[in-house]
């Protein structure tokens, strides 16, 4: 779609919303659960189908919204959260979607708790995703399975996201409550003690500031983690400011929003589903240079263009071909591309 065809929607939408915030979704929700395999517990999560659903025998991509502390897997964002994907794919820019919301036991952060009364993170990433690929017309591919979350919710969407690369395609987050040990315990001393028992070394488990270190040359290949920022500037400054220092791709916004599922939505909704529709079913693939999925003689004409290039920083822009992310094109570079491009075709380099 053209850019100023994009923007112009955009501005459409927003009118819309506020014109009509009120609208019934055309979709509906329902609360389901099953007993989970892993953990031998009740899972319990709500599921939002698009209009067709039930009329068709198409397949969708999922989206999994994770809420934010004392919260569960119902309330407004049930209503919020699919309206504004009906919204944006009334305007083209994405498709009818799944939106699941997993029930994170109100304050566990997304981890296993260290006890075992709360297993939120063996629930989404072990149990839910299996049963709604099992039981539901869902595209069963990371590449068209993304995770997002409010608050609480973006801490553990962006760790799901760092954690386990072979899960998601795709992260958002909205006003995420990113904190670190020193946060946590300071801001949040019951779910230290009660979720984490009080060691740092558990924590790390499930901290998204650990993962994306750790597997930072998997997600060094991915799409950026999109950042849509409100009341909690401090917390997603400083890991925004730490993805880069890390040299990991990033999409940032602050919206000026309080801290609140609605005015985020309101502000970023229709531009995070525009992020995820450019890009469902598709890896991102840095030898591309051209973009067109391909790995061929135009990207070859663009990476000699570019060879030897020995200090990025002085361009005016970024430098694409640096895929060994030395700050310069050169022999390591050229090794890394001639490989993409005897295979002919992108293929996601984070998977096993």
């Amino acid at each position: 779609m053209d850019f100023r065809l994009r923007i112009v929607l955009v501005a459409l939408w927003l009118w819309m919303w506020s014109a009509s915030a009120s609208a019934a979704l055309q979709g509906h929700v329902e609360s389901r659960s099953f007993l989970g395999p892993i953990t031998g517990k009740t899972v319990t999560y709500n599921i939002y189908f698009p209009p067709a659903y039930s009329s068709s025998t198409d397949r969708y991509p999922v989206i999994y919204h994770l809420h934010g502390i004392n919260g569960s897997q119902g309330g407004q964002q049930n209503t919020t959260v699919p309206q504004v994907f009906e919204d944006a794919a009334a305007l083209g820019l994405i498709g009818p979607v799944i939106v699941v919301f997993p029930n994170g036991y109100g304050d566990s952060f997304w981890a296993d708790s260290i006890d075992g009364a709360k297993p939120a993170e063996t629930d989404v990433a072990l149990q839910l995703i299996p049963h709604v690929d099992a039981n539901f017309r869902t595209i069963a591919d990371p590449r068209s399975r993304i995770i997002q979350g409010f608050s609480m919710g973006g801490f553990g969407a962006t760790k799901f996201y760092a954690k386990f690369p072979q899960l998601f395609g795709l992260c958002i987050e909205y006003d995420g409550a990113l904190l670190t040990w020193q946060t946590i315990i300071t801001r949040h001393p019951t779910q230290a003690q009660t979720i984490f028992g009080n060691s740092e070394s558990y924590f790390n488990q499930f901290s998204p500031h650990w993962w994306v270190n750790a597997n930072r040359a998997a997600l060094d290949r991915r799409y950026p983690v999109r950042m849509a920022v409100g009341a909690l500037l401090t917390e997603n400054r400083s890991f925004r400011d730490y993805l880069l220092g890390l040299h990991l791709p990033i999409e940032y916004t602050e919206t000026g929003c309080p801290h609140q599922v609605p005015c985020l939505m309101t502000s970023e909704g229709v531009h995070s589903a525009a992020f995820i529709g450019g890009r469902l079913g598709r890896w991102n693939c840095p030898p591309d240079l051209t973009g067109d999925s391909v790995v061929d003689d135009a990207d070859f004409v663009a990476f000699a263009a570019a060879y030897d290039v020995l200090d990025c920083s002085a361009l005016p822009t970024n430098c694409p071909a640096d895929l060994s992310g030395d700050g310069r094109v050169d022999d390591a570079d050229f090794t890394v591309f001639a490989s993409a491009y005897a295979a002919f075709e992108c293929e996601n380099p984070s998977l096993p």
